[in-house]
């Protein structure tokens, strides 16, 4: 008798422990002021082999890179523009890319395109639009291309998107924090790409973030 009362005292002692316990959130909207800030990814040097390697200028038009709407895309084409400038120097393959309706003459001149280089028109992922092919995979493969280097806007766009589809295809995926660009004043759309890029499943081993300083040919 004993030992059944003992055992039933129990099982009422857990029970009012288990309601008197802290109930965790339920979803990050609730924790969403309490969230620590993780520890920034490490950038990385790269060298890139040039006859293997292609750098995407991404969407930098002015409709979107302009100081009203995206003052750090404005802040970010020198350092592109220097890139770029590398890079035709060592004969490396440039794709720039647009978004539908927008031609890509609207490209900011310091970035935009020569006349020789291909252009991909789609929205957030470059290699497709809707259910269509938008052949940015054949263009890359047919030079041999190995390693693709992403700058551009937006980051929560065609950066994430198509950095992360790119490493899905198997290549080698180049993202310099200093020429990708988020919306507004605040920086937090980069932050928080640069996060998922570095520490997501599958494509995150494929994902080397860097500065352009840091890129060599």
């Amino acid at each position: 008798m004993f030992r059944i009362h003992s055992l039933s005292a129990v099982a009422t002692l857990a029970v009012v422990l288990c309601y008197a316990a802290p109930v965790p959130a339920q979803t990050i909207i609730s924790e969403w002021s309490s969230v620590k800030t993780p520890a920034a990814p490490e950038l990385k040097p790269v060298t890139l082999d040039p006859k293997t390697t292609a750098i995407l200028v991404m969407d930098l038009v002015k409709q979107t890179c302009n100081n009203e709407r995206r003052p750090r895309c404005v802040a970010s084409i020198p350092k592109i523009e220097k890139l770029v400038g590398a890079a035709r120097a060592q004969g490396v393959m440039l794709i720039s890319t647009t978004v539908p309706s927008v031609p890509i003459t609207d490209t900011l001149p310091a970035v935009a395109p020569k006349d020789n280089d291909p252009v991909v028109t789609a929205a957030v992922n470059k290699f497709t639009l809707g259910d269509k092919d938008t052949g940015l995979q054949k263009m890359l493969k047919d030079k041999g291309i190995t390693s693709v280097v992403l700058v551009g806007t937006a980051t929560h766009g065609a950066v994430l998107f198509t950095s992360s589809e790119a490493a899905l295809r198997g290549f080698n995926v180049i993202v310099p924090v200093d020429g990708m660009s988020g919306d507004g004043q605040v920086a937090y759309d980069e932050q928080a790409v640069a996060y998922i890029l570095a520490h997501a499943p599958v494509i995150s081993p494929k994902i080397t973030l860097t500065s352009i300083d840091m890129i060599k040919f």
